[in-house]
């Protein structure tokens, strides 16, 4: 699922099947099986899976906490959508200025989080602390 580069990159190993309906119960019990196995050695700190009817995404973030990649697939009307994100950790003071930024642009808590690809909660604590140093 997750291994670890020589130079430190985290990569995430994903289905590679044309659509979802071929991504069955053993297809995804693998993908969490080689989760759980990085999980043991230490390669990720934090994970998230979810699967609807019509995709599949894991969320992987790097034992040191500088990284995160999203890897999704989406599968509409016979069309395949896959999608890799790769975020590197922002120190708070710069993830401050840019939810600053789109906070004052109009954006929703829950718009600046996918945006950021950050919780809705960690934005609701950087707005909080903006209006507290009266800065928002």
């Amino acid at each position: 699922m997750a291994t670890k580069k020589s130079n430190g990159e985290l990569v995430v190993k994903g289905a590679s099947s044309g659509n979802l309906t071929s991504l069955n119960n053993q297809q995804v019990a693998a993908q969490l099986h080689a989760l759980a196995e990085q999980v043991q050695t230490g390669a990720i700190r934090g994970y998230e899976f979810k699967q609807t009817a019509n995709s599949v995404s894991f969320t992987v973030d790097s034992a040191d906490g500088k990284q995160r990649i999203i890897k999704k697939e989406t599968v509409l009307s016979g069309l395949v959508r896959r999608q890799t994100d790769h975020v590197a950790q922002q120190p708070p003071a710069e993830r401050r200025k840019v939810v600053k930024e789109l906070a004052q642009e109009g954006l929703s808590q829950v718009e600046i989080a996918k945006r950021t690809l950050r919780s809705q909660k960690t934005i609701s604590n950087d707005i909080q602390k903006l209006k507290d140093d009266g800065e928002l």
